[in-house]
């Protein structure tokens, strides 16, 4: 058999050995500030064009889902140290609040900032900014 031949017959084994890239959550381009929170999970990104609050699933609705909100960016406005964002509009309003002192996350993280989200009248309180010390290392 020539060359041109074994490759033909080997393209299906190869194609079958290649792996699966696994893209990571990337809710906004240009990331500018990220949080965290448990119990229950969410995360918010804040970067160039908006600001995306991703909660974890409702253990009461039985659902796997994640559930995302999409806001416009808006600059913070900084009052005494705390930078504030708002953003939205009616009943879906959101507001990312991040004050300096240093926060505990889960597993041992500390980061620089304690941040509280509101978003329709529900609150939310994690840790963000920068990561200062990682004590699982």
């Amino acid at each position: 058999m020539n060359r041109n031949r074994w490759l033909l017959l080997l393209a299906p084994v190869l194609a079958a050995c290649e792996t699966t890239r696994t893209v990571p959550h990337d809710p906004v381009e240009m990331v500018d500030y990220a949080a965290i929170g448990e119990a229950p999970f969410w995360m918010v990104a804040i970067g160039d064009d908006a600001i995306v609050l991703t909660l974890g699933q409702d253990p009461q609705a039985g659902s796997a889902d994640l559930l995302t909100h999409h806001f416009p960016r808006t600059l913070p406005r900084t009052v005494d140290g705390v930078r504030r964002w708002e953003s939205g509009e009616g009943t879906q309003v959101i507001s990312v609040e991040a004050r300096p002192g240093l926060c505990e996350g889960s597993g041992g993280r500390r980061y620089e900032d304690r941040v509280t989200v509101r978003l329709s009248g529900r609150e939310l309180v994690g840790c963000g900014g920068r990561l200062v010390a990682d004590e699982r290392e």
